[in-house]
């Protein structure tokens, strides 16, 4: 096996963080999770009883996006979409998502400007938005001027294999954006992940103080 740079891969990768300040109602529903464990609107419940589910649905706000107990997802708050759309205008990027309803609200902002079809992307001027899981392996958006994370995943593999879709042999540097709420967990997540090091209910329980 080789590494990158011993196979002719001279690729220098950039990495800048970008914060966004969510609604109002998102900081509520975590604060009053954290306290509670529990919020109640006026449909739907969210349930947090167990550390592992408060760090998911903190992970989930932090982005805007809820999975309610029933097991239905909701948009909550489009603030992250709202900036990729206004910071990267008129750019074609590739843009990673965790959550299913985290491209629903790209796509609500975005419309027929971004594609979920790799070979849409390659033959047009449209942005992409794939899984991280899913897009991170097996194929390539050299055609991204800049790759953008909506979010973060847990897994510091997804981190490292995802980061490097851009990556070709002619490729000589790699943009890479990280969108992350103010006040939010994804930083944190960040610094796990970014020393080969997955992101544990035992780091969450660390960090739940500071959020």
């Amino acid at each position: 096996s080789y590494t990158q740079k011993e196979a002719g891969f001279k690729v220098e990768t950039t990495e800048k963080i970008l914060k966004v300040k969510m609604s109002e109602l998102t900081y509520r529903i975590i604060k009053e999770l954290k306290k509670e464990k529990i919020f109640e609107g006026n449909e739907e419940v969210i349930l947090a009883e167990t550390g592992v589910k408060l760090m998911s649905k903190v992970h989930q706000l932090c982005s805007g996006t809820v999975i309610f107990h029933s097991d239905k997802s909701q948009v909550i708050d489009y603030s992250k979409a709202e900036f990729i759309a206004r910071e990267f205008k008129g750019m074609k990027v590739g843009i990673f998502y965790k959550f299913t309803a985290e491209y629903k609200a790209l796509k609500e902002i975005y419309g027929d400007k971004l594609t979920n079809d790799i070979q849409e992307f390659k033959e047009t001027d449209k942005s992409i938005a794939l899984q991280i899981v899913s897009g991170r392996e097996g194929i390539s958006l050299k055609e991204a001027e800049c790759l953008i994370y909506y979010n973060i995943d847990f897994s510091a593999l997804s981190y490292w294999q995802s980061r490097d879709r851009m990556t070709t042999k002619d490729t000589i540097t790699n943009l890479v954006y990280w969108i992350f709420a103010e006040k939010g967990i994804e930083d944190k997540i960040y610094k796990a992940v970014s020393k080969k090091k997955d992101y544990t209910l035992r780091h969450f329980k660390k960090d739940l103080l500071s959020l």
